[in-house]
């Protein structure tokens, strides 16, 4: 029988039962500078094991919550509308079965599904996307599915949405913003208002569903993705907006995708897999009842 990785290695069984699951969609149909986001899942998965399960701001074990990891399907043989259809079915599933799902891209692409699954079983659902684009593009190089279509696909499904770390769109992507009165929290408003966080906070209603475009990071900490833009969030912003949202409001799914492994900067997915655990840290120290 195949050996199975395990976000965190070994440790992924500390915990007497299992809480939370890794799934991995190593989707790339429509990448459009860097490739390599396919290959994403794995490097994360595979760069875990060197994490501390002992969390050094929370002091305290998270692992032991309960961490099981599927296995990384292999969608080069399918389409990418099948690919998403399978991930849809993978997420309603692990919600069904109680689970808190965290999923590894691949492509943005992959949120639209998992939000699908999310959204059946959390009808209010609210989106919060980290990113350093507006994903609001009605189609990209003739594709209303790619990557860069992500927000508009969720608009176009009622789903209200905030977006942090903005930094890169098109002109007719910021007349849509303008035309529906969004305020997006591009970076120069976070720059300028240092209650940027609570203002995030305070514009959810419902249940959250997380989306990390790991572009939204600065380069300087995350190289390892297809489209890296210059003053991103640092490790330091983005962690304290994580930490308050898990304080202050229920956060039911996640995502982190568009990680690219890059030749040299293997120490990004060490990074995105960090992020993860401590994401998971607050999610589950403050808010207890996540997954009644």
């Amino acid at each position: 029988m195949r050996h199975i990785a395990q976000f965190l290695g070994e440790e992924a069984d500390l915990g007497p039962e299992k809480r939370i699951t890794i799934l991995s969609a190593p989707l790339a149909s429509s990448v459009s500078w860097l490739g390599g986001t396919e290959l994403g899942p794995r490097a994360i998965i595979d760069a875990s094991p060197a994490l501390e399960v002992f969390d050094d701001e929370l002091l305290s074990e998270t692992v032991r919550l309960g961490i099981a990891t599927r296995p990384v399907p292999n969608f080069t043989a399918i389409t990418a509308v099948e690919a998403c259809r399978q991930i849809e079915a993978s997420v309603a599933k692990e919600l069904a079965g109680g689970m808190f799902p965290v999923l590894l891209g691949g492509e943005h692409t992959v949120t639209v599904p998992a939000v699908q699954a999310c959204l059946a079983k959390y009808p209010d659902l609210h989106v919060v996307q980290i990113d350093a684009h507006l994903d609001l593009r009605d189609q990209y190089d003739d594709n209303p599915n790619s990557h860069a279509c992500v927000m508009r696909r969720l608009d176009d499904l009622g789903i209200p949405f905030t977006q942090v770390g903005i930094r890169s769109f098109s002109k007719e992507e910021y007349e849509l913003v303008q035309a529906n009165g969004w305020h997006p929290f591009f970076m120069q408003r976070i720059h300028a208002e240092a209650d940027w966080i609570e203002q995030v906070c305070a514009g959810i209603n419902g249940p959250v569903y997380l989306t990390c475009d790991v572009d939204g990071l600065d380069p300087a900490i995350m190289p390892a993705t297809g489209t890296p833009e210059p003053d991103g969030l640092t490790w330091r912003e983005t962690i304290g907006l994580l930490r308050e949202i898990a304080r202050r409001h229920r956060i039911v799914g996640m995502d982190f995708v568009e990680f690219s492994p890059q030749p040299g900067a293997e120490h990004a997915a060490f990074t995105v897999a960090k992020l993860i655990y401590r994401t998971l840290g607050y999610i589950f120290q403050e808010n207890k009842a996540v997954r009644k």
